[in-house]
């Protein structure tokens, strides 16, 4: 018998599905290979979700280290009825809240209180309404670590914030927020009179009690003090604001610098050993800030100055100059001294001397100078570039940076409470 190839048709095709075939018509098997795709599936959820566990994990650790440090360094503030928070920073262990925080304290002085239970007596040592920034110095030891300052001029909005502080009198109130904005003094606002620029604006929950208390990033760093916030009711309505830190090390740097100019002068005043004279009038001897009776570092100009904005410029304006300092010997002067020649020659508004830049590069505010002038070391040389009134006269000065006088040292008298 003969064998006869039929077409290719629906039949033969169907009959080759039956003579072979496959698994995915098999309902056993078929039901394996789903739960063997669901397993897999399953399995590689869980290797990609193990990581951002692990991430989510270490965050929640690193916040309550944060957290902790917070709760040991910042404390309230007591004046009397008004209670606020404020931080402690720098090697001095000195306290920084807001100006207005202190504002009953001529009447009922200040007490800041530790959240070991600890409490001391402070004094001011600066008030810069302004800023709405104040500086303490504690009676005794300071029984807490320093809180780091961070790079205001590195936030960046969106990024994760900390909120430390004593609302409506509840010590170690901790909120998280982020950085909703950075701008000017908000309409309407009474905070500086329109002087802090690029105010931190977050949404971490403020509220009365808060103020001075400090905001910082994620890692821990000061990145501005709370000061303020937009309501209509008093309460927190996500809307809060910051004072900048830079604006704190500035701060902190003048009160550093005033020590030294007041150690440089009672050392040109004060008498060789043995040496008296019948008409001489003692100088009574104002004590130091508890953090200059150390041994102050860096390059030292010999200024005192503050922000200044002109038209199309910011620099530092010099207040005054040390006597015998390399600010003076490089010729620069300060608002109080006389104009030079060629400002009274020229009728140009006598601001002092503007410092706008150091080795050509800008130095917009008192913190930008002194991070310019810690690169240096005593004995070198550098080129301040200098402008006064509205900037129609510029100029360079040519320093050599000198040692920063070496200050008494004393040892802190502890008084545990």
């Amino acid at each position: 018998m003969g064998w006869t190839l039929n077409p290719p048709g629906p039949m033969a095709i169907y009959g080759a599905m039956r003579m072979y075939p496959t698994t995915s018509f098999s309902p056993a098997r078929t039901r394996v290979r789903r739960v063997a795709t669901l397993g897999a599936m399953t399995a590689l959820a869980a290797m990609l979700a193990a990581p951002q566990a692990v991430e989510a994990q270490q965050d929640e650790q690193r916040r309550i280290e944060v957290a902790r440090r917070l709760q040991e360094s910042t404390v309230s503030v007591v004046s009397g009825p008004s209670t606020g928070s404020g931080f402690v920073t720098g090697d001095e262990g000195w306290v920084v809240t807001n100006s207005h925080v202190i504002r009953p304290a001529r009447r009922y002085g200040l007490e800041i209180r530790f959240s070991s239970g600890t409490t001391r007596r402070a004094r001011i040592l600066v008030d810069s309404p302004d800023h709405d920034l104040a500086v303490l110095e504690i009676e005794g030891s300071t029984p807490a670590r320093p809180l780091p300052l961070g790079d205001s001029d590195s936030v960046v909005v969106g990024q994760a914030v900390l909120a430390f502080g004593s609302p409506f009198g509840l010590d170690g109130t901790l909120t998280q927020g982020i950085v909703s904005a950075l701008r000017d003094v908000p309409p309407g606002s009474r905070l500086g009179g329109g002087a802090v620029r690029r105010l931190i604006q977050t949404d971490a929950p403020i509220n009365p009690g808060n103020s001075g208390g400090p905001l910082v990033s994620a890692d821990g760093r000061v990145i501005g003090v709370n000061t303020a916030i937009l309501s209509r009711t008093g309460g927190s309505h996500g809307i809060g604001f910051a004072v900048p830190s830079n604006h704190v090390t500035a701060l902190l740097e003048s009160v550093r610098e005033r020590a030294r100019v007041a150690q440089t002068r009672e050392e040109q005043t004060r008498e060789e050993p043995g040496e008296r004279h019948a008409d001489a009038t003692p100088i009574p001897r104002q004590p130091a800030p508890q953090a200059q009776r150390r041994a102050p570092r860096g390059a030292f100009l010999g200024i005192l100055g503050d922000d200044y904005r002109g038209r199309g410029y910011a620099g530092v304006r010099i207040r005054e100059v040390v006597p015998g300092s390399p600010a003076a010997s490089a010729g620069l002067a300060g608002v109080a001294d006389p104009a030079p020649a060629a400002v009274q020659q020229l009728g140009v508004p006598w601001t002092g001397h503007i410092i706008v830049a150091v080795d050509g590069r800008p130095t917009p505010s008192m913190a930008h100078l002194q991070r310019a002038l810690s690169r240096h070391r005593p004995g070198q040389r550098t080129v301040l570039t200098v402008t006064v009134g509205p900037g129609a006269l510029s100029g360079q000065a040519v320093v050599t940076l000198g040692h920063a006088p070496a200050l008494d040292e004393a040892s802190p008298d502890a008084d545990d409470d």
